[in-house]
C-alpha cells in the first residue's frame, strides 16, 4: 500500500492586516513558497499552491519531506506565524492532470482533520494525523515553536541563516544553489524592511547582510543517529554566520546563544529523526 503526506498550511491571523499589508504578506508568502517548491520538486506530488483565501495545499511523497518543507516555510515567513496540518496516507481518488485540490483520499482527510485539531489547541501550531497514535510526533513537532516565535527580527536572521547552510535533509537529496539563498535570504529582508516601514535602526540591522560565497553542509536525516548535539554543531559555523552577516564571530555567537539557536535546531532535529523512523516507507 503507496502511503502520500499531504500538507496544509494556514496563515494565522493575516486578516488583521490591512489591505495593503494584507497583499505584502500574500506576495512574501507566494514568493518563499515558489523557491522552496523548486527545492523541493523532486519529492513534490502536487507543487505547495495556494487553495483559497489564506490556506495553502500540497502533496509529497514523503512525510519527514513534508516536515523539512514546512520548517523552512515558517522560519522564512517569521514574524507571521502559521498552522498546519500533516495527513499521511493512501491518495486513491486520482485526477489526472488534476490540481491538488481536486484530489482525494484518506491522506488529504486526515490532513484536514490535523488542522482543524491545530484551531483548537493553545499549546500546539502543527498536527500530523497518520490514523495512528501520532501524540508523541506532536509533541516533538511542537518543541521548539514557542522558541521561535519570542526571536528578535536578528535572531531569526540568523537561524534563517544556519538553517540554509547547514540545511537538515534526507538522503541529502535537496539542492541549495548559492543563488537560491541569497534569494531567500534578500526575500526575508525586503519582506521585513516593508512590513515595518523601515525605520532608520531596523534598516541598518538588516541591510548588513553580505554577499560572500559560501559553503553548504547538509545534515543527514536517516531516522538512526540522535545525537543531536554531534550533529548540529559544525566547525567554524559562527564564522561563516558571521561573514554573511558583515559582523563579528562573537556578534554571531551572542546571536546564536540569545536566539537559542542551536536548541531549536537540537528539537527539529530529533523531531525530525523520530519522524523519520516512525513514518518514512523504507525498502
Amino acid at each position: 500500500m503507496e502511503m502520500y503526506t499531504s500538507l496544509i498550511v494556514d496563515m494565522e491571523n493575516s486578516r488583521k492586516y490591512d489591505l495593503k499589508k494584507r497583499n505584502l504578506v500574500q506576495n512574501h508568502v507566494i514568493e518563499i513558497v515558489e523557491q522552496l517548491n523548486s527545492i523541493f520538486r523532486e519529492s513534490l506530488k502536487f507543487e505547495v499552491t495556494f487553495s483559497g483565501g489564506d490556506e495553502l495545499q500540497g502533496l509529497f511523497e514523503d512525510t519527514t519531506v513534508a516536515v523539512l518543507y514546512l520548517r523552512l516555510l515558517s522560519i522564512l515567513v517569521m514574524p507571521l506565524r502559521i498552522r498546519a496540518g500533516i495527513g499521511v496516507g493512501e491518495w486513491n481518488v486520482k485526477i489526472r492532470d488534476g490540481l491538488s485540490t481536486q484530489q482525494d483520499g484518506p491522506v488529504y482527510h486526515r490532513a484536514r482533520e490535523a488542522i482543524m485539531d491545530v484551531k483548537k489547541k493553545q499549546l500546539h501550531s502543527y498536527r500530523i494525523n497518520s490514523g495512528d497514535n501520532d501524540d508523541f510526533a506532536n509533541s516533538l513537532l511542537n518543541a521548539s515553536v514557542q522558541l521561535q516565535i519570542e526571536q528578535a527580527q536578528k535572531q531569526n536572521l540568523t537561524l534563517t541563516i544556519m538553517e540554509l547552510l547547514y540545511p537538515f535533509q534526507k538522503n541529502l537529496e535537496l539542492k541549495f544553489t548559492q543563488k537560491m539563498i541569497w534569494n531567500l535570504l534578500n526575500e526575508k529582508i525586503k519582506y521585513n524592511s516593508k512590513m515595518e516601514n523601515t525605520t532608520a535602526q531596523s534598516g541598518k540591522e538588516t541591510m548588513n547582510l553580505k554577499n560572500n560565497s559560501c559553503f553548504v553542509e547538509a545534515i543527514p536525516i536517516d531516522g538512526v543517529n540522535f545525537d543531536a548535539e554531534k550533529a548540529i554543531e559544525k566547525k567554524n559555523m559562527s564564522t561563516n554566520i558571521a561573514a554573511i552577516l558583515g559582523s563579528k564571530r562573537q556578534n554571531a555567537d551572542k546571536l546564536i546563544k540569545r536566539g537559542h539557536i542551536l536548541l531549536i535546531r537540537s528539537l527539529d532535529y530529533t523531531a525530525l529523526q523520530f519522524i523519520e523512523r516512525t513514518y518514512s516507507q523504507h525498502d
